[in-house]
């Protein structure tokens, strides 16, 4: 098995960061996705926040974030508005918190620990930092086979007490993060549903 390392993204990772975008999200409309430009933008704005997990060259895991006051992140936000379109023109140089905005894995390299590699490169920043913490609005791709049995806070709620499992949840609680709501017509995720978590990890030294 090969080495997965992870570094933060430059210039030349973006090509495969697109590709990577369509493989991982397939369900996505259009403009939820990252482009070219929108990977340009983040690297303008904020390259310590931008992370990838590679296998030799080849891209197969991503990380991009940004930094924004709690005031604005932990209020209900899409997630349009909050990533302003994809581009980051919300990253506050003195945010005091590390947003989320997106991490996916190849999904011939789940299973891996990539994402758990890629949480602790966002851990290591939110510390080297010294911010509060991170916040994300999470997609729950397990809720399709609940959306008739119980809304997507209930849902939510029985994967942080242990009772379901999400493919998306379980690894953020896992990886530390608490749930605290829910975000509602957070994303457009196609038959996956529009409404997403509401996650909070907190730097505690």
């Amino acid at each position: 098995m090969s080495e997965i390392v992870i570094v933060n993204t430059r210039p030349e990772h973006i090509d495969q960061l697109v590709q990577h975008q369509r493989i991982c999200f397939p369900t996505l409309a259009d403009h939820e996705l990252m482009r070219r430009e929108h990977f340009e933008s983040q690297l303008r704005l904020f390259p310590e926040g931008q992370h990838v997990a590679l296998d030799g060259d080849r891209v197969v895991g991503q990380s991009s974030t940004f930094r924004i006051s709690g005031a604005i992140a932990l209020a209900p936000h899409t997630y349009h508005w909050i990533v302003a379109g994809n581009f980051f023109t919300n990253h506050d140089p003195e945010g005091e918190w590390l947003y989320g905005a997106d991490m996916s894995v190849h999904p011939d390299y789940r299973g891996r620990g990539i994402s758990r590699m890629l949480y602790n490169a966002r851990k290591d920043l939110v510390r080297r930092l010294g911010l509060r913490g991170m916040v994300g609005g999470g997609m729950i791709p397990g809720y399709v086979r609940y959306r008739d049995q119980m809304s997507p806070l209930e849902y939510a709620q029985a994967v942080a007490a242990g009772l379901l499992t999400d493919p998306t949840l379980t690894p953020q609680l896992r990886a530390g993060f608490e749930l605290r709501g829910i975000l509602p017509n957070y994303i457009e995720a196609g038959e996956l549903g529009n409404d997403s978590t509401l996650i909070v990890w907190e730097n505690r030294g």
